[in-house]
């Protein structure tokens, strides 16, 4: 049965269509127009070389993944021979490349799912996910790649960028891989994606942060650095920007990133600035426990993404932890904070304050005009004037995936 789905039309647009897929015969002839030197070899594998190095691909048509399954997800089904394909083109000397070709009208696009991440999945009833705003992106940008919520890495791009994927395709496997350790020399792939080498800039500092954060060693550190911030009560998140600004500074990296928060009244209220990409950013303690990530004014957020200034993307870096609260261990970060400011009151603050939290996950999530659909409004608090406050964005945690690009367990 045919259902009427979102597909990406050539000007990146979303439109609701039927989708179209094509023969064998068609897939061979699109990869042979695009990608350099391909043959097949003698047991029918799809072969080719660039730059005197050979690589074998295993191609698939990029459809719906089905129903009850939301309207934008799209798949390749793991292909049955995957295994017997892979042990085969390693024989031949040749890296393994699992390819999905995505056909509407005049749109064209590939999308390699990093073989790795499926090699060792059952093939029946196993599918490797893109959705259309990832499509969206490359279309726009020419190449786009993430790390989704299950930690497959997924690049898609145009015929036009199919010499980038493939430098990046034989470059070192740590590429985008934020659990390993990064080369200093990753291309910028887009003139408004992320650039890799400022993903792994940002997967070191996770990696190499302690797990677990006491109140009272983080108020102790703060206050002895003189930082602005340092008797904020919420002070996890406060910490983490101590932290991730020494990070930045400690290693040099300032020219990829620096704090940039603006609060005057016609500033730019977001923690971070990427200047390879004239973007900005935010950087947000979450925990676990939360049923998602209060943003920066909707405003802001939009003047930015709906403007031509910034880059039309916006990069939330987010910290999740678990949460230890005070008032389970005597209340003892709440005396020691209310004592430090020479409060009257040791309790103020108690019924809120956490005592530790453990970092669980990092995300990279990247807001943009393909995905902005999925934010949540929202309004906290009342302002002195008796109006309720601006709203805010939220990104529900079960929206993850709308957004994330890069993420790893802690």
């Amino acid at each position: 049965m045919s259902f009427i789905v979102e597909q990406v039309a050539s000007d990146g647009s979303i439109v609701m269509d039927y989708d179209t897929t094509i023969s064998p015969g068609q897939l061979y002839n699109q990869i042979h127009t695009y990608f350099p030197q391909i043959r097949r070899a003698d047991n029918g594998i799809i072969c080719g070389t660039y730059q005197g190095q050979n690589y074998a691909i295993r191609v698939k048509n990029i459809s719906y993944l089905g129903n009850p399954h939301p309207l934008y997800k799209k798949r390749i089904q793991i292909p049955g021979d995957l295994q017997t394909f892979y042990a085969q083109a390693l024989a031949m000397g040749c890296k393994p490349m699992l390819l999905g070709v995505y056909t509407y009208g005049s749109t064209e696009l590939f999308c390699e799912f990093n073989i790795e991440d499926f090699i060792g999945k059952k093939a029946n009833n196993s599918s490797a996910h893109v959705y259309c705003s990832d499509m969206v992106d490359a279309l726009i940008h020419d190449y786009f790649q993430k790390i989704d919520y299950f930690g497959n890495r997924i690049t898609v791009f145009t015929p036009q960028a199919v010499s980038v994927f493939l430098e990046e395709f034989f470059a070192d496997s740590a590429v985008f891989e934020p659990a390993r350790t990064a080369r200093a020399d990753f291309p910028d792939v887009s003139s408004t994606a992320m650039p890799a080498e400022l993903i792994h800039s940002i997967s070191r500092f996770f990696q190499e942060e302690n797990r677990i954060w006491n109140g009272i060693d983080c108020y102790q550190k703060m206050i002895a650095a003189d930082y602005r911030n340092k008797f904020q009560p919420e002070w996890a998140g406060f910490f983490l920007e101590y932290e991730f600004e020494n990070y930045i500074n400690n290693n040099h990296l300032t020219h990829l990133v620096r704090y940039a928060q603006d609060k005057s009244k016609d500033g730019i209220d977001l923690d971070l600035f990427f200047p390879t990409i004239h973007c900005y950013g935010d950087l947000k303690a979450h925990s676990e426990e939360s049923r998602g990530v209060q943003g920066n004014d909707w405003g802001t957020v939009f003047s930015i993404l709906d403007g031509n200034t910034y880059g039309n993307h916006i990069f939330y870096i987010i910290c999740e932890h678990a949460t230890v609260k005070d008032k389970d261990r005597d209340f003892s970060v709440t005396h020691y904070w209310n004592q430090v400011q020479h409060k009257a009151n040791l309790m103020s603050y108690s019924g809120r304050m956490k005592h530790s939290v453990e970092l669980k996950h990092f995300y990279i999530l990247d807001i943009n005009n393909s995905n902005k659909a999925y934010l949540t409004k929202f309004r906290q608090g009342i302002n002195s004037n008796g109006k309720p406050r601006p709203p805010k964005i939220m990104i529900e945690h079960d929206n993850f995936d709308k957004f994330v690009i890069a993420e790893m367990k802690l």
